[in-house]
């Protein structure tokens, strides 16, 4: 007598929606978790930049290079977001002794992530988003930021 071997129809569509709810719970969470990744990759490199700018204020007494340009940083991005000199103005910013540091997502990353990061001198560092979905990231003044 020969047996039949496999999985009937109604075995392999009871997998296929146990698989279904398990990816539907996998995914988001992977999507968030991969986000905050990134964001403390850019951190990180925000901060390593903001030490750079420590040293550099040591040795030259001022963080400019001269009066219109700034040094070249160590890390002028991550895979997800671009770091560069805001072009906002402090108070005191054209004397040399302030300066702020922005990570704002890349081209390809910024419809997934409308979130930026700002380091001062002081190493205050905070995450921001713009009030509005047109605003240019670390040029905005309408925004909401909380220390991070």
């Amino acid at each position: 007598m020969i047996k039949n071997q496999g999985f009937t129809l109604s075995e392999l569509m009871i997998v296929i929606a146990v698989l279904a709810i398990l990816s539907a719970v996998a995914v988001p969470s992977f999507s968030a978790f991969s986000k905050k990744g990134h964001l403390n990759k850019a951190r990180a490199a925000l901060v390593e930049n903001a030490h750079f700018m420590e040293q550099y204020y040591a040795q030259h007494k001022t963080f400019r290079k001269n009066s219109t340009t700034w040094p070249d940083l160590p890390h002028t991005a991550t895979s997800k977001f671009d770091i560069a000199f805001t072009a906002k103005s402090p108070q005191g910013i054209n004397k040399g002794d302030r300066f702020i540091l922005c990570a704002k997502p890349n081209s390809r990353y910024q419809q997934r992530e409308n979130r930026y990061l700002e380091i001062d001198q002081a190493g205050y560092l905070k995450i921001c988003t713009p009030k509005n979905k047109q605003a240019e990231p670390c040029k905005n003044t309408s925004r909401t930021c909380q220390k991070w």
